[in-house]
């Protein structure tokens, strides 16, 4: 007995150094890489919040001429047909350049949230359809399912192509009920 316990203790030890020794690097190593993967999230949600700003600012003076262009205009029944055809033009392309920057605003915003937030709202848009879709199995609906079905299928075939435009990743989580 006494010869076994010596080289079991001895093993033991050298396993606990080796443990002690091994493992610390690799604590480290993950501490780092987490650092470094947070300060890429902070400089994507700076570089985001920096693009809002520029954005807003732009629309905020597209709206300031706007206004100054009602303010000193003449009434709009007054203009004639060709002033009105103009004004309608430039109108049109004030209102198409909101909307760029709108929407580029809110793919911004969109990757501010993350991927995480942005998941939790797709599937709670899908909670419902997944009880309906419950529902008509239940019933035997075989139309109806499929079509709940596809509706889902081009909802999440959506989100992941947002995801894609945004440069983020879909998060694999295990779901109930799938």
């Amino acid at each position: 007995m006494r010869k076994y316990l010596i080289p079991c203790v001895a093993t033991l030890v050298v396993l606990a150094v080796a443990w002690v020794v091994f493992g610390q690097p690799e604590g480290e190593q993950q501490r780092a890489q987490r650092g470094q993967a947070f300060a890429q999230v902070r400089e994507m949600q700076l570089k985001g919040i920096a693009v809002i700003q520029e954005q807003v600012a732009k629309l905020k003076s597209l709206l300031e001429e706007t206004v100054k262009g009602m303010e000193a205009g003449r009434s709009f029944q007054d203009l004639s047909e060709e002033e009105r055809t103009k004004m309608r033009e430039t109108f049109t392309k004030r209102r198409e350049e909101q909307q760029k920057i709108i929407g580029v605003i809110e793919l911004e915003l969109a990757r501010l949230k993350g991927s995480r937030q942005l998941q939790r709202e797709q599937e709670e848009g899908t909670k419902e359809l997944q009880v309906i879709r419950e529902l008509a199995g239940k019933e035997q609906a075989k139309e109806t399912l499929k079509g709940i079905d596809e509706l889902i299928a081009k909802r999440q075939k959506a989100f992941e192509d947002k995801l894609a435009k945004l440069g983020l990743q879909l998060l694999q989580r295990p779901r109930s009920g799938q």
